[in-house]
Parts: structure tokens; C-alpha cells; sequence
């Protein structure tokens, strides 16, 4: 591709079942109420607690469009999804050599977000536009690391910084990409043009917080992160706490919210320690009740205690941040073994089994050794997806609870895995 967003001229067959595929799925998604949810109306109020891109996404569609703007909000979500997905598809067909059999597969992959229970489309979410941004993301990188197509650098980075406003859970990706660049050159990486490409992508996170910030100072007057991430982190901690943790907490007001927060959930019989059973059981608890440990507690409770002793909102929400900050070690520090087994357990949820999490760390494993050897395209990508994979899994397993609408985005690089394995075995399927 000579651009970002070039179409083929090869494989007209392809195109035109593609197109069918695109206009049917958007002429079915279209006639679809879109869905309303707390989240979408935290979006269109721009609370302070919701990262800007999505906000920024709504709220300018609402602007245009005003009371169409849920079929807006959809017609955008499929469009923008449409084109992330034929542009990974075709540059994952060719880098791949994937024979028509796997396109197929690698298709119904990429379109399974939109369809039920994720829905994306018609949701009016941020995983709408995250998932699209994402999908460019891995695009931009193939062609950076492995086409050689250095001016992808600023698509990939624009893809990154956009996708991390949107959704900060891929603030990692970054750092990933470094590390594969960096076992790709080796000791070239010390030249001029390579220790640039290597610094932006280490710096990429800073980047993105610094705008994240810039975004709440210049629309609220706080220099300040989305403060919603302890608050979420904070959750499983809390679960798996004591009442006597609170002698452990230096500050006054943040032991009392504890206490409060911990009395309230003990009282729903929401605590790790008045539940029976196995580790997989206690998680199914945590698992089914977030919302109630977290943002029905520790926040909405949390920022009303602050507001009673005189804080003004929105400087109530970054103080309930701020004490789940400081609170977080405490809990975990005092109640490890519960906290790191139910952790443990989030993340074979996620995986829906151990043995699936067990083979994807075997591989991750494998792959790095081979690309420490030698950087090759196929094993160095198995890293590469292993480690989105993982890594997104252990943020979502610390941040909140392992749910497919957290996990989704990492579906295809888990089939483009399985088709590197199995081409190795039945070489007869490449075209």
C-alpha cells in the first residue's frame, strides 16, 4: 500500500465480496436502535473521569447531527471500523500469505466485534472507535517493523496516541512495540536514525499523558490524568481486604472512606473472606458485582464523603483518585496471597482456560528466545501478539474484571498465531 488507506487493484473478486460483506453488515447494524448506556450519557455529559477521545467523538457528532446523533454515532463506528478492518485484512493477507480458507476466518474475526454480545456498533461506547484505532495500530507497526516503511512511523504513532486518549488500557502497546524494534536491530539501534525511532516509541506514553492532561487543564482547569484509573485498580484490593487494614492507612480521610467503603460492601456480603468455596468461586462474586464494589461504593461514596468535608466537585473526583492511589499498595502489601490469587484466577477467566493461558505464555517464551537468536518475521510476530495479549489481560485483570468487552481487541492476533502454527504443519494452505 502507498498510503494508509489505499485500496488494491488485485484480487477484484475479493474486493467486490468484501464490499457485499461491508454494505450488508452496515445496512443490518444501521436499521439497529444504537444502545444507550450510563457510560454513553458520562460521554455526552464530558465527565471528568472519561478519557477525551470518545468525548470528543460524541459530543462533536451531537453538535452536527443533534438528535440523530445515535444513528451518527453508529454510520461512524461502522464506516471508520469498516476501513481499520479492510486495511488489516489486506495487509495481513499478503504479509501472511493467508490462502482463501484463512481469509475467510481472519474476516468473520475481525467483523465478530460488531455482532452480539459485543456489539460495538450499535453501542454508543468507546470501544466503537477504539477498536478501529486499534486494528491501524497493529497495521502501522507491520509496516514499520517488518515492510521497512519508516514514514509508518507517524501513522503508527498518531494511531497510538489517539487509540490511548480513547482507551488507556493500551498505554503498554508502546513500550511492546520498543522492545520489538529493539530485538529487530540489535546493535544498530545505536545509529542515529534507529535510537530516534526507538526514543519516540518509549516516549509515546509521556506523549499521551501530557495531552491527556493538557485536554483536563484546558477544559476543566486541572493538569491532571483521567482520574478513574485507581478507582478501578482499587476494586479488587478492597474485595479481598480487612477491616484491620485500616490501621495501615496513614491518612485520615482515606482510612475513613476505606473503613465506609469496607462496611458497605461487608454488609452485601461482598468480601473475599465471607464467601465459600474455591479461589474460582470467590472470583465469580467479584466477577458479577464490580459495579457494586467500585463505582456504587468506593467512588460515588468516596466523592460524597469528600464533598461533605468541603471539597468542591470536580476536585472531589481527583481526591478519591488519589486516596484509592495511596490505598492500593496498602491493601495489596497486606492481603497478597488472597489479592494475587484472585488476580490470578481474573485472568484464566479470561482466557476461559488455563491450559489456553499456559500454551500463550509457552509461546511467548518460545518466540522470544527464537527472536533473540534471530529476528524472523513469523516467530518475532508470535512474540509480538503474545505480548499484546498478555499484557492486556494483567492490565485488565489489575484495572478491573476480565469481561470480553475488555479482551476483544486481541481476538484476531490470537487466530493470526494459530494460522502461523498451522501453516508450519500444513504447508499446502498457502497461497
Amino acid at each position: 500500500m502507498s498510503g494508509p488507506f489505499s485500496l488494491h487493484k488485485k484480487n477484484t473478486l475479493e474486493n467486490w465480496v468484501l464490499f457485499l460483506v461491508f454494505l450488508g453488515s452496515f445496512l443490518f447494524f444501521i436499521i439497529q436502535p444504537p444502545l444507550y448506556s450510563p457510560d454513553t450519557y458520562s460521554y455526552l455529559r464530558a465527565d471528568i473521569s472519561r478519557f477525551p477521545g470518545y468525548i470528543i467523538y460524541l459530543r462533536s457528532l451531537q453538535y452536527v447531527f443533534g438528535s440523530n446523533l445515535g444513528i451518527a454515532a453508529v454510520a461512524g463506528h461502522l464506516l471508520f471500523g469498516f476501513i481499520a478492518i479492510y486495511i488489516l485484512f489486506k495487509n495481513c493477507s499478503s504479509f501472511f500469505k493467508l490462502s482463501v480458507f484463512f481469509r475467510a476466518i481472519l474476516i468473520g474475526v475481525l467483523l465478530f466485534p460488531y455482532f452480539y454480545p459485543i456489539e460495538i456498533a450499535v453501542n454508543l461506547t468507546s470501544e466503537g472507535i477504539a477498536y478501529p484505532l486499534y486494528l491501524l495500530f497493529i497495521s502501522f507497526t507491520i509496516d514499520f517493523i517488518y515492510r521497512n516503511q519508516d514514514g509508518k512511523i507517524f501513522h503508527l504513532c498518531i494511531a497510538f496516541i489517539v487509540l490511548v486518549l480513547t482507551r488507556g488500557q493500551f498505554i503498554v502497546a508502546a513500550p511492546i512495540v520498543a522492545l520489538l524494534y529493539l530485538l529487530k536491530m540489535k546493535r544498530d539501534v545505536l545509529k542515529r536514525k534507529y535510537l530516534l525511532y526507538l526514543i519516540i516509541f518509549l516516549v509515546l506514553p509521556v506523549i499521551t499523558g501530557t495531552l491527556d492532561r493538557t485536554y483536563r487543564k484546558v477544559f476543566y482547569g486541572f493538569f491532571e490524568t483521567t482520574p478513574y484509573s485507581y478507582v478501578n485498580a482499587i476494586t479488587l484490593p478492597l474485595f479481598v481486604s480487612e477491616k484491620e487494614n485500616a490501621g495501615y492507612i496513614k491518612n485520615k480521610d482515606h482510612r475513613n472512606i476505606f473503613l465506609l467503603s469496607h462496611h458497605r460492601i461487608d454488609s452485601m456480603g461482598l468480601l473475599n473472606s465471607k464467601i465459600k468455596g474455591s479461589y474460582k468461586a470467590k472470583y465469580k462474586v467479584f466477577h458479577n458485582n464490580f459495579p457494586k464494589i467500585c463505582n456504587q461504593n468506593i467512588h460515588d461514596y468516596g466523592k460524597a464523603y469528600y464533598r461533605d468535608i468541603g471539597v468542591i466537585p470536580p476536585m472531589d473526583s481527583f481526591k478519591i483518585e488519589e486516596a484509592c492511589k495511596k490505598m492500593f499498595p496498602v491493601l495489596i502489601s497486606k492481603n497478597f496471597k488472597e489479592w494475587s490469587a484472585i488476580y490470578l484466577t481474573g485472568i484464566i477467566h479470561g482466557f476461559k482456560s488455563v491450559f489456553i493461558l499456559f500454551f500463550v505464555i509457552v509461546l511467548a517464551v518460545v518466540s522470544f528466545w527464537r527472536t533473540i537468536k534471530r529476528f524472523r518475521p513469523k516467530s518475532s510476530f508470535i512474540f509480538f501478539a503474545t505480548l499484546l495479549i498478555l499484557s492486556n489481560a494483567m492490565v485488565v485483570g489489575i484495572a478491573s474484571h476480565s469481561i470480553m468487552r475488555y479482551l476483544f481487541y486481541n481476538y484476531f492476533l490470537g487466530l493470526l498465531i494459530i494460522i502461523i502454527l498451522l501453516k508450519k504443519i500444513l504447508p499446502e494452505h498457502e497461497s
